[in-house]
């Protein structure tokens, strides 16, 4: 792609993009605090709940690998427009469902639009100059971690003055707005916007390659379990915390997710690819163990801050990737790095549904700790250093 002002380093070209991949993720993410009460007119039990946000990763899993390959070729407004109208149409049948099908119908829907805007937004800012790669993709986080604060805040309040159906409506609303206003210029844009094309993947070894696509799946299986399953289940169950607090705890998270992606992004370019990656993956270790083994709702809390300061290991992941794959084609290899992340958002709330219907918080949180583990060992000793030298 071009490096013009237009391109991928400019303003001109990353302003659109951050805006869309922000308004649609505010429309997309709505749903996290509406679970209780949805579950409750809709008859759904901890583990169909559990199965609700799962079926939302299905849909992701089914479009990461077709628009990693779209990204290689199609300009990014219109593909953000398109997940746009995606999001719109599946918050509408959310709004719209009479029983638990359509609402599995619903969650599937906004996986695929979901999916189709992240993998579109990370390919477009992953596309910088590498030695500014990782703060561009600091911006890709900042517009995709605020929108998913605003978004369950703003669904919870909602909620709480109207009701759940009314907060999928004015999703439907927003997404519809958005692909109006993306879809439009994109239209006239496109000889700016046009990639050139790609060139071929670049060799990487195999252990390298495995352990940066398992990062993605334990950041987005903690996101599912725990961030948009377990946190709001808990919260109403165990704490008697209502859809407005559970709301705003979610969106709290999401805005501290945005300092520790901006700070791993600033410590990426600056010293070191590995430095930024560790630390976020042990802070959220410890956040899981909090998790699990205290009920208070003061650890309920301090769970959520440190799942969300530490969740930068999926943006510096995707740099690091980029580095690896430097001049090829990166939106086939990263459709690939987020549909790993998307089986643990498929596998995770499942698992954790069920496990914490039958066993509680400890039992629903330990494979997600064994496998944090796992993929912190196994980094650390076969992921390189990638940050270009000369910084």
């Amino acid at each position: 792609m071009s490096t013009s002002k237009s391109g991928p380093v400019g303003s001109v070209y990353f302003g659109p993009i951050a805006a869309g991949i922000f308004f649609i993720t505010v429309a997309a993410f709505v749903r996290a605090p509406l679970l209780p009460e949805l579950g409750r007119e809709l008859d759904m039990s901890p583990t169909a709940l559990g199965a609700f946000v799962a079926v939302f990763a299905l849909g992701r899993i089914l479009t990461d690998i077709p628009a990693g390959r779209l990204t290689d070729h199609r300009p990014a407004r219109a593909m953000l427009g398109v997940g746009a109208l995606i999001v719109a149409g599946a918050s509408l049948v959310g709004g719209l469902a009479p029983n638990s099908s359509v609402a599995y119908l619903a969650s599937f829907l906004l996986g695929v639009g979901s999916a189709w805007t992240n993998t579109t937004g990370i390919a477009a800012f992953a596309d910088a100059p590498r030695h500014r790669r990782g703060i561009a993709m600091s911006g890709f986080a900042a517009a995709l971690m605020v929108g998913q604060a605003i978004g369950p805040t703003y669904g919870g309040f909602v909620a709480k003055f109207l009701d759940w159906r009314a907060a999928f409506f004015a999703a439907a609303v927003l997404g519809v707005v958005v692909a109006v206003v993306l879809i439009a210029p994109s239209v006239r844009a496109t000889t700016i916007e046009r990639r050139s094309p790609p060139a071929s993947l670049k060799p990487i070894a195999r252990p390298v390659l495995v352990a940066i696509y398992l990062l993605p799946g334990a950041q987005f299986g903690i996101g599912a379990a725990l961030i948009q399953t377990l946190i709001p289940i808990v919260g109403d169950a165990e704490l008697g915390l209502d859809v407005a607090t559970i709301g705003v705890a979610i969106g709290v998270g999401g805005l501290l997710r945005l300092v520790g992606a901006l700070l791993s992004g600033w410590v990426s370019d600056r010293y070191s690819r590995r430095l930024a990656l560790f630390p976020g993956l042990i802070v959220q270790f410890v956040a899981l163990a909090i998790f699990a083994t205290v009920g208070s709702t003061a650890a309920w809390w301090m769970a959520i801050v440190l799942f969300s300061v530490g969740s930068s290991s999926v943006n510096v992941g995707a740099t690091m990737l980029a580095d690896l794959n430097e001049g090829g084609k990166l939106g086939r290899r990263l459709g690939v790095f987020r549909l790993t992340g998307d089986i643990a958002l498929l596998l995770a709330p499942l698992t954790g549904g069920a496990l914490y219907e039958a066993f509680g918080r400890g039992w629903a949180a330990l494979p997600l700790l064994v496998f944090v583990a796992f993929v912190i060992v196994l980094g650390f000793v076969v992921i390189p250093e990638t940050a270009p030298r000369e910084i």
